[in-house]
C-alpha cells in the first residue's frame, strides 16, 4: 500500500469554507469556496494560493455554498445563499453567467454536479432544497426545475454512468436527502429506483469502475451511501454492508473512492478523514489519515490519485499527498 505523506493546511479565508474540486484535467489544480464570497485557485504541488476571485457583491450574501469545475475544465460553478449560480472562466476570472433565484439559499449541505460527458451540463439544489435545478450554460435561463424529489433537503448529487441498470440509454442523477432516500432520477424528472434507508443521507459515492466490469476481478459494483454510518447498496440485492467509523459516533459528509475504486476516503463531523481498503466482498478499515480542528464540509481527489484536499468550517483547506500518479513512468500497482 501506498504510504501518503503529511498533511498541509492552507488559511486564505476569512470563512467557513464549504466547497473543494479538482481540476478535471490538470492533476495539480483545484478550487476552493468560503463563506467570504470568494473563490480560490491553488497547485497542490506547491501548496499555493494561485488567484482568489470575489464572486457576490456587498449587496449579496457572501455566502458560498459549492464549487465545481465544468468537465472540459474551462468554466468555474459555484452556488451562493443569494439562490444564484455563477459561471467564471477559469483563465481569465471573469463571469461569463449568472443564474438567479434557482439555487438553494440555506446553510444546510447541498449538492452542485456537473456532468462528465457534457460539459455545458449542471445540476444544482433548487430554492427550497428539496428539488432540482438543471442548466444548460449555453442558455440564459435554466433548462428545467424538478420540483418536490425529495422531502426533505438535498445533500449530495451525483451523474451516473450509463452502464448501471437503471435508465439504459438517458442520463440519470442519483441524489440523497435528509429524509434517507436515495433516489435514481432521470432528467426529465422521473424516478426509477427508490433506496430507503433509516438513517438521513449526507453523500452518495458509486464505485468508479464501468459497472459489472470487475465482476472478473471478483468485486462487485456498488453505491456507498453516507450518514450516520455508510451503507454499500448492490443493485437488486439491498444493504450489504454497513461500516461504523471506529471510535467516533459522527455523521459522515463526504465520500470519496480513489480513480481505480481500490480505497474509500470518508470525512465526518468532527473533522476527520479515514481511509478503507476495498475487497471483493467487504471494506475493510485502516485508519485515521488527518483531522481539522472543526467539521469537514467536502472533499476530493486529484484525477492521478496524488492528493486529497479537504475543506472544513475552521477556515483551512487541508492537501494530502496520498502517493505517486497512477499512470506513466511512476505509475504504481497494488496487489490485494
Amino acid at each position: 500500500m501506498q504510504q501518503g505523506g503529511t498533511v498541509r493546511f492552507l488559511n486564505h479565508h476569512q470563512g467557513s469554507v464549504r466547497g473543494v474540486a479538482f481540476h478535471p484535467k490538470d492533476r495539480y489544480l483545484f478550487c476552493s469556496g468560503a463563506y467570504d464570497g470568494k473563490v480560490n485557485l491553488y497547485t497542490a504541488q506547491r501548496c499555493e494560493l494561485l488567484h482568489s476571485y470575489a464572486i457576490t457583491t456587498v449587496s449579496l450574501a457572501r455566502n458560498i455554498n459549492a464549487v465545481r469545475f465544468s468537465s472540459d475544465g474551462h468554466r468555474l460553478i459555484c452556488t451562493s445563499t443569494a439562490r444564484r449560480l455563477t459561471v467564471v472562466d477559469v483563465e481569465k476570472g471573469d463571469q461569463i453567467l449568472a443564474y438567479d433565484n434557482c439555487a438553494f439559499n440555506g446553510r444546510d449541505r447541498t449538492g452542485l454536479a456537473v456532468d462528465p460527458i457534457t460539459p455545458n451540463m449542471v445540476v444544482c439544489c433548487c430554492v427550497n432544497g428539496k428539488g432540482l435545478s438543471l442548466f444548460d450554460l449555453r442558455m440564459p435561463l435554466p433548462l428545467d426545475l424538478l420540483y418536490d424529489v425529495h422531502h426533505g433537503i438535498i445533500r449530495d448529487i451525483a451523474f451516473l454512468h450509463g452502464s448501471w441498470p437503471w435508465g439504459r440509454g438517458e442520463r440519470t442523477l442519483m441524489t440523497v436527502a435528509a429524509d434517507g432516500v436515495c433516489k435514481v432520477v432521470t432528467l426529465d424528472g422521473r424516478t426509477l429506483h427508490a433506496v430507503h434507508t433509516n438513517q438521513s443521507l449526507n453523500t452518495v459515492a458509486p464505485t468508479p469502475e464501468t459497472y459489472g466490469s470487475a465482476v472478473d476481478d471478483g468485486f462487485t459494483s456498488l453505491v456507498m451511501l453516507g450518514g450516520e454510518n455508510i451503507s454499500a447498496y448492490i443493485p437488486e440485492c439491498g444493504v450489504q454492508e454497513k461500516l461504523k467509523d471506529n471510535k467516533l459516533d459522527a455523521p459522515i459528509w463526504k465520500l470519496r473512492y480513489t480513480s481505480n475504486g481500490s480505497q474509500l476516503f470518508s470525512a465526518c463531523d468532527e473533522g476527520v478523514v479515514r481511509r478503507y481498503r476495498r475487497w471483493p466482498d467487504h471494506h475493510q478499515y485502516l485508519g485515521e489519515v488527518f483531522r481539522h480542528k472543526n467539521d469537514i464540509e467536502d472533499m476530493d481527489i486529484s484525477p492521478y490519485d496524488e492528493y486529497l484536499v479537504t475543506s472544513s468550517k475552521d477556515r483551512s483547506v487541508g492537501v494530502y499527498k496520498l502517493g505517486p500518479p497512477n499512470h506513466g513512468v511512476s505509475e504504481y500497482w497494488e496487489l490485494t
